[in-house]
């Protein structure tokens, strides 16, 4: 009886957790809004105390972006496929990561310029991610 009163408990939990709003600052959706103005199914979520992400479809691809309460933008990522990289800019990746199947690419652009791309991949039959600089080296 114990264990599914303890179920029923975690159940509970993670069910009230899950459904809490997130209280997203107004500053922060109209920088949104004025910087995605073509997004849509934007979800928002909480990245710490003072950031939130959102996750959003833009020209049929997949996008995030990190606000601050303040609605200051931090970064965004988009989803880039392999195809449409310059010629060669893999390879260096691909030399040093030999076996890695990439799953996903995404060009991240941050307020500080310090811009990269992340490369999610199966490597040695793990999920990993990688960052990889404008000029194609891992960071």
């Amino acid at each position: 009886m114990k264990k599914y009163l303890i179920l029923s408990i975690l159940f509970l939990s993670q069910n009230i957790l899950f459904s809490q709003n997130i209280n997203v600052t107004k500053e922060a959706l109209q920088s949104f809004k004025n910087k995605f103005p073509d997004a849509t199914e934007a979800k928002w979520d909480r990245e710490g105390k003072d950031e939130f992400e959102v996750s959003f479809i833009l020209n049929g691809n997949k996008g995030s972006a990190n606000f601050s309460k303040n609605g200051a933008w931090i970064e965004s990522e988009t989803t880039v496929l392999e195809k449409d990289l310059a010629a060669g800019f893999l390879d260096n990746f691909k030399k040093n990561k030999k076996g890695a199947v990439i799953t996903n690419i995404f060009q991240v652009i941050r307020a500080d310029n310090k811009n990269y791309y992340e490369i999610e991949c199966i490597y040695n039959k793990r999920k990993k991610e990688f960052k990889v600089d404008l000029s194609g080296n891992l960071i």
